[in-house]
């Protein structure tokens, strides 16, 4: 016994030293780490001298070596762990290097996570077997080393490169599954898309149980307590299997514990096309003999009204079933028997939608489930889907990219049906393992995902039911319609389902969301505006584009109206603008409101302040002086004791420098409370001031009345009054002699400095722009007072010149016939006239040389010259 004990003592020793080497060497790449970066941040960068030192040659060869130095060894670092990295040519861009590096980062990443997943899967085991890095590995294939190398070659090429191949395949794939008739007029399938109810297409009931008369238990609570309903109320008008469904009993080899059944591999499982009626018989034979069996359906809905069960697929633990049920569409109903049976068991994964088609479509209905994904959620696990669950019990990852695939292609492709074959090929084997564990956990959780799984059962498919007013959650609107739009999208969301029920088209196909409310936003007047909302043009819009143009005149008929907001609208509003509501809590009053709420009954930590807006002049309710912040705020000036607020380990002494000096930098900290407390005194005490100034003055006046004066008072009687702050009354001098303001122009004369822009020396005409000289000229026009004809009285618009003229006297009268003419007729001197900036002068010269030689030259040429 002492011998293992000492192998667990040597091995945790062992442990202990190994993750002590491994931290040392996790310091020591922290610190070699810091070391280069502050070592890069010492070398010159981009933008600053980077371009001085990269000019010498020197410094420019060592920089490309380092340079491929670095990508030889993160060429090398990537390669060791698995992970090929794409490495940047020498002297490329800093962003193409960031990107090869998120790349390689990203890759590590999922190697990391790989592994982190297998050594978890492994637990204790000693022995781990490492996958192969292969980024396109296959679910169940087995990779060659030429597919390997192929995968790895992939992986190190270009990301945007790989992509476009993949793009590339599914468009080719795309191409091959063309659907050129829809399915439902190549096999005669009929479907009831009117506003009827729905009716089942159930023909024989199979596994009916007797009518029981008088009061029968419904079910035994964890209490005891037993729940009674009257054997009268058991009706067939919600559901068929009521009766059934509400008498079940789980059978008890379910619930006890049996080892899992490994499932077989794909190679080994026969799998076989059912889409004859002897087949389909077969099938039903097959199903009626076995104790379990998983389903799985492939739906389609885009191009079809209610939507289309396109392929259903059952396995069993030796052999594999895919129902093509184009062919045989009405005989699909007798599968009805093993579905039905409830001391067989069907597997299903996330049959909540499974249930309804097959009732819808067919007429079959389901008793004894068991639901996967129900058991994944009892059990809490970290995802729920079919992917993780074979990948978690199968160790198959399955390739989900026919997901969203056009199901009702035919003839169904390889890649196809090995999709719809796994589905369902490891359901088995993944319940056998989800009933072990909750068996484990307690035997309640199974009974109760029983229970849950048979609610599912219970549930009626019902047809959709037409609403008005259905757009209002279906679409989200930009901005709010008026009352023309929302009639254009009332009419164009009814057309829109009355064509895709007669058509058997889902209403998505007839016109998507995007291109209905573009319609009733935009109005188009004619069928070119149509068109040009509907981009790509649908088929049905096309074929009946003129029921959209009569919704879109009758819209643009109606009387338009102000809509008047909701309340809600409103209220967001308010909100948007910073208005507070009716009540105010924590997070509202800090980001919100200016207010102090230290001294009300509001909590600081936590509660709400109603404010009644109704209520004037309310008085708010103060708290106690113990309870507000106040009392912080005063305290603060006793100086607090170091030893009682010291908080050290044990054994060690305390640091009361550090301490001291922490609380003389708290006492500096002024809160902003403080600030308003200071700037409050501050603005009393200058109000103070200002009272006692006024008082000051009032009592020098006296209480005499002050002296008014007014504009009928003489003017002898107005006096100037100076004021003695501004202007010094005695040294004023009201009158300066001739001599003295002769010597101070000399004086200024002589201590100005000569003007560097003299205007005497330039005429009007070269220094004033254009607008100033017609300014100019209309202010001459208006002061100008020439007299044409004797007696007329003067032009000057100005009252005050006239009644000054008319005071002085009449104006002597000018003779022009003793006025010496001569004057008139002498040329003007131009003072200015050797001033030329633009060589005025020396174009005319050549323009008048430049005319004469034309002339010269027409003469020649034999034209008269009428001017000689």
């Amino acid at each position: 016994m002492s011998q293992p004990v000492e192998d667990n003592g040597e091995h945790d020793e062992l442990v202990r030293e190994n993750i002590q080497v491994m931290r040392k060497r996790v310091e020591e790449m922290t610190r070699t780490g810091a070391a280069l970066v502050r070592e890069s941040n010492g070398l010159p960068k981009s933008g600053a001298d980077f371009e001085l030192y990269n000019s010498y040659p020197t410094f420019n060869a060592f920089m490309k070596r380092s340079e491929e130095r670095l990508n030889a060894l993160m060429g090398k670092i990537t390669k060791s762990i698995g992970c090929a990295m794409r490495l940047p040519d020498v002297g490329s861009s800093i962003e193409h290097y960031t990107e090869c590096v998120i790349e390689a980062q990203d890759n590590i990443a999922e190697r990391v996570a790989t592994l982190h997943g297998v050594l978890k899967k492994a637990e204790r085991d000693t022995i781990v077997k490492v996958p192969e890095f292969i980024t396109k590995a296959g679910p169940t294939n087995r990779k060659t080393e030429a597919e390997v190398a192929e995968a790895m070659k992939t992986f190190s090429a270009n990301i945007g490169t790989v992509l476009a191949a993949k793009f590339r395949e599914r468009r080719e794939e795309a191409a091959q599954m063309v659907v050129h008739e829809k399915p439902q007029r190549t096999y005669n399938i009929t479907s009831d898309n009117s506003s009827a109810p729905f009716a089942s297409k159930l023909t024989v009931k199979h596994h009916a149980v007797e009518r029981r008369s008088g009061i029968v238990v419904v079910d035994d609570n964890e209490s005891g307590q037993r729940d009674w309903i009257s054997a009268s109320a058991e009706t067939e008008e919600e559901h068929p299997y009521i009766a059934e469904m509400l008498h079940f009993k789980v059978p008890e080899k379910q619930l006890k514990s049996v080892t899992p059944q490994k499932f077989k591999t794909l190679t080994e499982t026969p799998l076989t096309i059912v889409d004859t009626k002897e087949k389909l018989e077969s099938l039903r034979d097959k199903l009626n003999s076995v104790e379990e069996f998983s389903v799985d359906l492939e739906h389609h809905e885009m191009r079809t009204y209610l939507g289309l069960t396109c392929l259903i697929q059952i396995s069993t633990r030796d052999e594999d079933f895919i129902i093509d049920p184009f062919p045989m569409w009405d005989r699909i109903g007798i599968l009805n028997e093993p579905f039905t049976n409830p001391n067989i068991l069907k597997v299903f994964h996330g049959s909540d939608n499974d249930v309804l088609w097959l009732q819808r479509d067919f007429g079959v209905h389901v008793v004894n489930l068991f639901d996967t994904y129900v058991a994944m959620k009892k059990l809490k696990y970290p995802k729920f889907s079919l992917a993780y669950l074979a990948f978690r019990f199968a160790d198959v990852v399955l390739d989900k990219q026919y997901q969203l695939a056009d199901w009702r292609a035919r003839p169904l492709r390889n890649a196809m049906i090995n999709y719809a074959r796994e589905d369902t090929h490891y359901l088995l084997y993944s319940y056998d393992m989800l009933r072990e564990q909750l068996l484990q956990q307690g035997h309640k959780d199974l009974e109760n995902v029983y229970a849950e799984s048979n609610d599912l059962c219970i549930r009626v498919y019902k047809k959709p039911v037409f609403n008005p007013k259905g757009y209002m959650t279906e679409i989200k609107f930009r901005f709010t319609l008026n009352n023309r739009q929302d009639f254009a999208l009332t009419s164009l969301y009814r057309w829109r389902d009355i064509v895709a029920r007669a058509e058997d088209e889902s209403p998505q196909f007839v016109l998507p969301n995007h291109m209905l409310l573009s319609l009733a936003e935009t109005l188009p007047r004619d069928v070119g505006g149509i068109y040009v909302c509907c981009n790509p043009l649908p088929y049905f819009v096309k074929q009946r584009t003129g029921d959209i143009l009569k919704i879109m005149v009758e819209a643009r008929d109606i009387k338009l109206e102000k809509a008047e907001r909701s309340v809600k609208e409103k209220t967001d509003a308010q909100e948007a603008r910073g208005v507070m509501n009716d009540s105010m809590d924590y997070i509202t009053s800090v980001l919100k409101s200016k207010i102090d709420f230290s001294h009300t009954k509001f909590d600081e930590e936590r509660g709400e302040l109603d404010i009644d807006k109704n209520e004037e002049m309310k008085e708010i309710l103060e708290k106690d002086h113990k309870e507000s912040l106040l009392s912080v705020l005063e305290s603060s000036s006793v100086a607090p004791n170091p030893e009682a607020m010291t908080v050290v380990e044990k054994g060690k002494k305390p640091d009361n420098k550090k301490i001291g000096k922490l609380l003389n930098e708290l006492d500096k900290f002024v809160t902003p409370f403080e600030c308003y407390q200071m700037m409050l005194i501050a603005k009393q005490k200058q109000e103070e001031e200002d009272r006692e100034e006024a008082e000051r003055k009032r009592l020098e006046e006296g209480d005499k009345p002050k002296t008014m004066f007014s504009h009928h008072d003489a003017a002898v009687v107005r006096k100037p009054e100076f004021d003695p702050k501004i202007l010094n009354v005695d040294n004023l001098k009201v009158e300066a002699t001739e001599a003295e303001e002769q010597q101070k122009e000399t004086t200024m004369e002589e201590q100005a400095e000569p003007p560097i822009f003299d205007p005497s020396r330039f005429s009007d005409d070269q220094i004033m722009s254009k607008k100033a000289m017609k300014r100019k000229m209309q202010a001459a026009r208006r002061n100008i007072d020439v007299s044409v004809v004797l007696g007329e009285t003067s032009s000057c618009s100005d009252p005050k010149k006239i009644k000054t003229e008319e005071e002085s006297g009449e104006v002597e009268e000018f003779d022009y016939n003793k006025a010496d003419s001569s004057e008139f007729e002498k040329p003007v001197s131009d003072p200015n006239a050797a001033f030329d900036p633009f060589h005025q002068k020396y174009r005319l010269k050549n323009k008048s040389k430049k005319n004469n030689s034309m002339k010269k030259s027409s003469n020649r040429t034999g034209t008269i010259n009428y001017k000689k």
